[in-house]
């Protein structure tokens, strides 16, 4: 069953520098996780949590150094852990020295960015107009995400070169693979006007067959573990997720058939309330793909203990029970941790998104204390506080808790052939939170309970009706 990876995504400042992290390898070993996945480490100005690169090549100093990076790449080889980096290939920082001198209009690099004469009526994912007005270079240029993150032109050969070359570099230094951020929205197909209410412009670059063909001149030909992250999981189907991970990855998220649960596409601030037996149906849908990745958190989410209002170890069941064969845990999911308590004051939060989500609030009328409310629910800052690792030491020796009922899960996954590759049949769904189903494999089958009310256990159970695991204390 080696085809099953498991990845176990760590936002470094949540934890420290990469020595700190380091440190933490043995105890995340324990989890027998295949990978870590790195949220960026590379040099940033940081205003987008490091998904602003200013150099992908070199180390951002909060984190340390290239010395301090090969020494947690040798601490994950005594694990036969593989370390993962986030890989942003959308947009650079307007602080990488590429864009400083395409905006000078320097013969080299001037058309390594989208410039326009004129702008479109295009949205950016965080809100606002996709085209802001360049004073150096007199002309308009594309940001999909925040305005200090100009979109890359991948149809210039140059910068489909210079990804390579970085790619090279790292594949170099023992990294064993990336995730790819924002993966499926590289080239633009045409320059025409948007028509998506509030994300106008989406469907002019959504996944272009010239994206599906960037990515596979990047990744096709490389030895190394990938793992995609595409935008516009509601409109993902899975002719477009098959293309998308044909040749250049080897698994997917679709943050999708999350999202699916109680969010209305790219409106984190206009949560919904769970909508189950939907939610269920959109997950029945796509685990039974063989390079679908489930999550169930990640550094764009809220906690899910919190989202979902249930006991962690339900949620647990869920990720390792569904077919999954390239499941991701993201830091601190393995405690139970729910959402901290978060300041009252828009002022305090890092998170660029955070802000935009206040400022759009106020702007629809709402009063400073209501959108407090909704951005303290709803921020992915919940998702990147620091991790209480006295809390990980005590779950550790304590055989009920959350953490070692995930070992238990991971055990399972690893070792039971009907959860491994047993098909998937569903039984019943409710919008109260029931969802029932059958996992079988050659005649053989496994029976899931899951119950999001906690009125009842949760129960995995065998075909003699033996209770393999539940939520119920021992």
């Amino acid at each position: 069953m080696s085809k099953h990876k498991l990845i176990y995504q760590i936002y470094p400042t949540a934890i420290g520098t990469l020595r700190d992290i380091a440190d933490k390898i043995p105890l995340i070993a324990k989890l027998d996780v295949d990978y870590i996945w790195l949220s960026p480490i590379f040099l940033s100005p940081w205003v987008d949590g490091g998904y602003d690169v200013a150099d992908y090549c070199k180390i951002d100093p909060r984190f340390g150094n290239m010395a301090d990076f090969r020494h947690l790449v040798s601490v994950c080889d005594k694990y036969n852990i593989g370390v993962l980096l986030d890989l942003v290939l959308n947009h650079t920082s307007s602080e990488h020295e590429w864009f400083k001198a395409s905006e000078k209009h320097d013969p080299w690099y001037k058309d390594y960015y989208v410039w326009r004469d004129k702008p479109l009526n295009w949205n950016s994912f965080f809100g606002g107009p996709a085209f802001d007005y360049d004073q150096i270079r007199g002309k308009y240029y594309l940001h999909l995400y925040d305005k200090t993150q100009p979109d890359l032109n991948f149809y210039n050969p140059r910068v489909v070169k210079e990804f390579k070359n970085i790619i090279h570099f790292w594949s170099s230094r023992g990294v064993a693979g990336f995730r790819v951020d924002s993966a499926n929205i590289l080239a633009d197909s045409a320059f025409k006007p948007g028509y998506l209410p509030r994300i106008a412009g989406f469907f002019n670059y959504y996944q272009t067959t010239q994206t599906v063909d960037i990515l596979e001149k990047l990744f096709s030909h490389e030895k190394i573990f990938t793992v995609a992250e595409p935008v516009g999981g509601d409109f993902m189907s899975k002719a477009k997720f098959r293309e998308l991970t044909r040749k250049a990855f080897d698994a997917s998220f679709n943050i999708g058939t999350l999202d699916a649960a109680d969010t209305i596409f790219s409106m984190k601030d206009k949560i919904q309330k769970i909508h189950y037996k939907h939610w269920f149906k959109k997950l029945a849908k796509w685990t039974p793909e063989k390079k679908f990745s489930m999550a169930l958190e990640t550094h764009d989410t809220p906690r899910a203990v919190s989202r979902f209002d249930t006991d962690p170890k339900v949620l647990a069941m869920l990720e390792f029970l569904l077919p999954s064969y390239n499941p991701c845990i993201y830091q601190g999911q393995e405690l139970g941790l729910a959402n901290p308590e978060l300041s009252d004051n828009i002022d305090d939060y890092p998170g660029v998104q955070s802000r935009q989500m206040y400022q759009r609030l106020r702007k629809e009328g709402k009063t400073k204390a209501q959108a407090m409310r909704i951005v303290k629910k709803s921020s992915r800052d919940n998702a990147r506080q620091p991790i209480d690792w006295a809390d990980y030491v005590l779950q550790d020796h304590n055989p009920d808790s959350v953490l070692n009922f995930y070992r238990k899960l991971i055990k399972l996954w690893r070792e039971d052939i009907v959860i491994a590759e047993g098909a998937l049949k569903v039984r019943k769904t409710t919008n109260k939170g029931a969802f029932d189903f059958d996992r079988v494999y050659k005649g053989k089958y496994y029976s899931v309970h899951l119950d999001f009310s906690c009125k009842t256990p949760s129960t995995l159970k065998n075909d003699l009706g033996q209770t393999i695991i539940t939520t119920s204390p021992s």
